[in-house]
């Protein structure tokens, strides 16, 4: 026999690293659990951020005098902006929000100010799904390998199981623990696998953008990206001039737009190097029937339109980069397709949790039990799902940016290592519900003591609604363990 090149390892460093590269996958599985429970929550990230200032009211029209009455009092606001951004309402977005680029306010249908549009919550929930509150460029990199990782295990996993199509409702609640939760990791694997592939895939897509773009200018436009994005979405149509000349001509080009499409639905209205000769209108109409972001019409102030996107009827490659942004978080066919995005995202957080307590049953069922492990993960997958509504609270007391970041982390880590010392898997997932159920029940009830509530901010009403109804279906079911027969399951459909 051939002597191994490898020195001979004891027991105990053998189970030593064992230990370690479990540690690893519980590491990147808590991470991907982050980014899967934050993005299910970020498919209704308009409707928080109204929730967020539910106080203001909803504006259904907006007329063209009145945009560019408020594009002249931001200017006076802010006159040393580089663009202005005014957003009208739209049938499934009933508000009218502009600024420039130091600052963005909510308004009323007459263009009064009513209120700085702060929301604090939504904005750490964008950094914690795009980058992880990491540093833009890498984060977003490392959320788009994982993206990666999640359609590579989706097809691995099919292809690994030939029958799992024929068993795709078989489903063994009772009985084995293991059989259990890989019926129930198998089953739903196989329903949400377009799902899951289309959303991973895009995010991958958008995260990895950035290298892609770096990789194809240095071979193809020596070095300059921005050549390669005037390739794909168009460059200046107008020639810098700074000379300075009153704003003026947005009304002119939304009535210009109406005449020349009338059904173009411009939400979204850019104002590049206003007060300045070379000052142009570029709107954004919304293609309700097609999955693209937008299509973008460019207009002189004097309502002649100098150039249009051909984001719908462009190059491919034009096309699919415009519809990553809807095709992942599911903003297309209103308030029903944002619902079931948010129920199948449910679903892949169910997914990515039974994966590992597949792994830990496992190793109970060959003498290699784990308790810790299996209490640290249960106190991850409920705790950090806790901090959202905690982080929610603290929002709304005045704690925002970096201090909304690290009290997520902070929080998230001591509920998995308060779980990992004092806890069983099953008895952290039974009391971080409560703490769960007990936050969304407060988020919501906090808003209407301090009075924050507009009764026409249907948005909000509804979401306040959920908040309740989900607060007290979990807190109703962590009462209701407490007095039932404890078991020893780990996390999370079987911990308590």
């Amino acid at each position: 026999m051939a002597k191994s090149l490898w020195p001979k390892s004891s027991s105990e460093r053998v189970d030593s690293a064992l230990s370690a590269h479990t540690v690893m996958g519980l590491v990147i599985s808590a991470l991907l659990f982050v980014i899967c429970v934050s993005g299910t929550i970020a498919v209704f990230e308009d409707e928080l951020e109204w929730w967020e200032q539910a106080g203001t009211p909803a504006v259904h029209e907006v007329s063209p005098a009145v945009m560019q009455a408020t594009a002249d009092e931001i200017m006076r606001r802010d006159p040393e902006t580089t663009h202005l951004y005014l957003y009208p309402p739209r049938d499934n977005w009933p508000r009218f929000v502009a600024g420039g680029d130091n600052g963005v306010f909510v308004l009323d249908a007459d263009g009064t100010f009513l209120r700085e549009l702060k929301a604090p919550w939504n904005d750490f929930l964008i950094e914690l799904h795009y980058y992880l509150t990491l540093p833009h460029q890498p984060g977003m990199i490392l959320v788009a390998i994982f993206g990666v990782m999640l359609v590579s295990m989706a097809i691995s996993g099919l292809l690994a199981h030939p029958r799992i199509f024929r068993d795709a409702f078989r489903f063994r609640r009772n009985g084995q623990a293991r059989l259990a939760q890989a019926d129930l990791h198998n089953r739903l694997s196989v329903w949400t696998a377009p799902f899951l592939v289309a959303v991973a895939g895009t995010g991958a897509m958008i995260g990895l953008f950035g290298v892609v773009a770096l990789v194809f200018a240095q071979t193809n436009y020596e070095g300059d990206t921005k050549k390669l994005a005037e390739a794909i979405f168009g460059g200046e149509v107008v020639e810098p001039d700074t000379t300075r000349t009153p704003l003026n001509g947005i009304d002119t080009a939304l009535i210009s737009l109406e005449r020349d499409i009338p059904d173009a639905n411009p939400f979204i209205v850019i104002v590049h190097e206003p007060g300045t000769r070379s000052q142009h209108i570029e709107i954004y109409g919304d293609e309700t029937d097609r999955l693209i972001y937008g299509e973008t019409y460019t207009y002189s102030t004097d309502g002649e339109l100098l150039a249009t996107g051909h984001n719908a009827d462009g190059p491919m490659g034009q096309q699919v980069a415009m519809s990553m942004y809807r095709l992942h978080f599911g903003d297309f066919g209103g308030a029903l397709m944002k619902s079931i995005y948010f129920l199948l995202g449910i679903l892949l957080c169910i997914i990515v949790a039974t994966g590992l307590n597949i792994y830990f049953l496992k190793r109970r069922e060959k003498g290699r039990h784990a308790p810790r492990l299996e209490a640290m993960w249960s106190g991850w997958i409920w705790g950090s799902t806790a901090m959202f509504p905690i982080t929610l609270i603290a929002s709304m007391l005045g704690l925002a940016g970096a201090g909304l970041i690290a009290l997520y982390w902070l929080g998230s880590v001591a509920f998995s290592v308060g779980a990992t010392i004092w806890m069983t898997a099953a008895s952290a997932g039974r009391a971080f519900r409560l703490v769960l159920g007990l936050a969304l029940l407060a988020a919501p009830l906090l808003q209407l003591i301090r009075g924050d509530v507009d009764g026409s901010n249907a948005y909000a009403l509804t979401a306040s609604a959920l908040m309740l109804v989900t607060g007290a279906a979990f807190t109703a079911k962590a009462v209701r363990a407490r007095h039932a027969p404890q078991g020893d399951a780990v996390a999370p459909s079987r911990a308590g």
